[in-house]
């Protein structure tokens, strides 16, 4: 267990310093650069900063995943509807009515794109079967090679390859979230599509254009 584990991190670090060479090569356009070439010890430099962020980012996000509970997510969401709900029961300054409702409509969505992306997250970490329909299913994942290295490069490999690629996704794009969730899951959800799209699109205008939308006789305001 030894030899392989220490194999492993030799095969890993060598895989490592071969894709920093490529890639320093690549941005000093000299296919014939080392150690010598002018800036080549600042590129290095730059690319382990990026690199140990990024390894740091997915780790963290890695082990939040793998020690939540699967219900945890969906209380979480619960508690967030019952309390917006309370703040629409509440007697609002009529002033503030508008600017409160906007603030609503938007953390509600913003709520359930992280119990969505949570979940989905937490379910296929928990569960290998989950993890190869990921791996077999997901497009952006078919269509990336993976070598032997890469994924040994680092304990779980599979999954948090698959774990960066489920990070990627925008969990208001309602129609994509359930091809992505049928691709992993196996699930087929029935879901009032157009309603569930009416309200990401009002929160998208919310965000971007504080509820203004364009529509054929100008820019109108949704709320």
């Amino acid at each position: 267990m030894g030899r392989s584990s220490d194999w492993a991190l030799e095969v890993a670090e060598a895989n490592y310093i071969a894709q920093r060479e490529d890639w320093i090569r690549r941005e000093l356009d000299d296919c014939e650069a080392d150690e010598t070439t002018e800036g080549w010890q600042q590129l290095e430099d730059d690319y382990d900063e990026v690199y140990e962020l990024w390894n740091n980012h997915y780790q963290d996000e890695y082990e939040w995943h793998i020690s939540q509970d699967h219900s945890s997510h969906h209380i979480e969401f619960i508690q967030t509807m019952n309390e917006l709900k309370n703040i629409l029961k509440s007697q609002i300054d009529a002033l503030l009515s508008k600017t409160i409702y906007k603030m609503v409509h938007t953390h509600a969505v913003t709520a359930m794109e992280t119990y969505l992306g949570d979940s989905l997250k937490s379910a296929a970490l928990s569960n290998s079967g989950y993890i190869e329909r990921a791996a077999k299913n997901l497009d952006e994942l078919t269509k990336r090679k993976f070598t032997l290295e890469q994924i040994l490069a680092h304990e779980d490999g599979i999954k948090k390859i698959v774990l960066e690629q489920l990070t990627k996704y925008l969990y208001h794009d309602i129609p994509k979230v359930m091809m992505i969730y049928s691709a992993v899951l196996g699930l087929t959800l029935n879901y009032d599509y157009d309603r569930l799209c009416k309200i990401t699109k009002i929160r998208h205008d919310l965000v971007h254009r504080n509820g203004k939308d364009w529509t054929s006789q100008g820019l109108l305001d949704t709320f």
